[in-house]
Formats: C-alpha cells, structure tokens, sequence
C-alpha cells in the first residue's frame, strides 16, 4: 500500500512540474478568456470519464472478489470431501483421501497461483487433482450405509470440480485490451487538459492538477492489480488451502 502511495505522489509532482513547464512555455493565463468553453468541454468529458472508470473498477472488483470466494469454496469443500470419506469407518481409505487431497493441497500452496497469474493453467494440478478421483473409483462398499455415502461423495467430487473449473477460468479472464487502451487514453486526455488548462494562480494549478494526477495513479494501479488477482499489492493468495490442511490435520485426528 506504501509502494501506491508513494507511485502516485511521485506521478502527482510530476504533473505538476509538467504543468508549471506548460503554464510557462504556453503562457496559459494569457487564454483565461477561453475558460469556460473548456470548463464545458471537461464538465461533458469528465462526466463520461467517471461513468467509464466506475464501471471498470467495479467491474475488476467484482471479478476479483469472486475469484477469492471461489478459492475458499474449493478449499471447503476439500475439507468436506474428507469429512464425507470418515462416513466409511475405513482407515485406509481416509489415509489414502488424506493423502491425495494434501497433495493437490500443498501443489495449489506452493505453487501460489503463479502460472494463473502469467496466463496459463498449472498441468501438473490437474494431474494431482484428478488422483482423488482415483481414490473414489477403488472405493469398495457392501452394505446401504456405504452405498449412501458413495453416492453422496460422487455428487460432492463432481461440484468440487465444478468448483474448481469456474475458479481457473475466472482468474483467467482480464479486462479487454481495447478497453483498457480507451481508458488510458481518455485519462492522458483529461490529464493534458488541466495541464494546459489557464489558470490565475499557479497554487490553485498545482492543487488541482497534483489531486487529478494522485487520484489516476491510485486508479490505475488499482484496475491493474484487481484485474489480476495474483499479480501486484493487492494478491489473492491460497492460505484457504492451508486453513484446509490445518483444520483435517487437527480436527480429524
């Protein structure tokens, strides 16, 4: 939170020396005269623009909120695929769910969603995934109490890979790039209209150009991290997974 704080005071007083550069070079206070059809042009503009980049934040927000609930749902409903398991009185069988469920556990945890965050989905947590299934075709029963259960841990296995499905696609999906070049480009637009823009005072100037500046640095990081949720200050990371572990390890000794 520091490092976007610190980027968009750097950027802020860096407008400003642009617009003072500006102010001097173009001589602005001559064109005052010429305020207030800008002041009507950026009023219209500004107006669009705050629709705009309302909607993208909300946009990335919601993208990014429903990509850490669906890693806790996973997470969960690891847990609950064990505590389904433990239904069939069979050591064995809970040691060998224990462990495959660690296993793809511990991959999703080491690993940190990295290959997500680049794009690219992980093979290997497949490969690791699909092991629990494995451990749920050898599953042997013979009487009702087995047979209600196996049905019950088939239907649970097969919404945890609905589960896991909508969650790698949903860290996958980005913000389109023709989108994000519109709002860069209408953000450097607005930002050159208040450099340029003629003002009496230089003080008043700085204000409102370094509190425009340090706002569309705030933004911009902001949509940039939220829109990957792996990658940048705000992360979403796989402690659900280690919750999960924690929880099977003390809970159900």
């Amino acid at each position: 939170m520091k490092t976007v704080i610190k980027n968009s005071m750097l950027f802020a007083m860096l407008v400003i020396a642009l617009s003072f550069g500006a102010r001097v070079f173009f001589n602005t206070p001559v064109y005052l005269s010429d305020i207030g059809g800008l002041g009507a042009f950026l009023t219209v503009f500004g107006t669009l623009y705050g629709i705009l980049i309302a909607f993208v934040v909300f946009e990335v927000w919601g993208q990014y909120n429903k990509a850490a609930g669906l890693i806790n749902l996973e997470a969960q409903a690891l847990e609950r695929l064990y505590r389904l398991t433990l239904y069939f009185r069979d050591a064995e069988l809970a040691r060998r769910m224990k462990e495959a469920i660690f296993g793809y556990a511990n991959k999703v945890i080491e690993e940190k969603f990295q290959t997500l965050g680049s794009g690219g989905r992980n093979k290997e947590n497949s490969v690791l995934f699909r092991k629990i299934s494995l451990v749920i075709r050898d599953i042997r029963f013979d009487d009702d109490h087995d047979q209600v259960v196996f049905s019950q841990i088939l239907d649970h296995y097969g919404h945890l890979g609905e589960i896991r499905t909508e969650r790698v696609k949903q860290s996958l999906e980005r913000l389109p790039t023709l989108l994000k070049t519109f709002i860069y480009a209408s953000s450097g637009l607005a930002l050159f209209s208040f450099v340029v823009m003629p003002f009496a005072s230089f003080f008043y100037h700085a204000l409102a150009i370094g509190g425009l500046g340090f706002t569309l640095t705030m933004v911009f990081q902001l949509i940039e991290d939220l829109d990957n949720p792996f990658v940048g200050h705000w992360n979403v990371t796989p402690e659900p997974f280690e919750r999960t572990i924690k929880h099977i390890e003390e809970d159900y000794s």
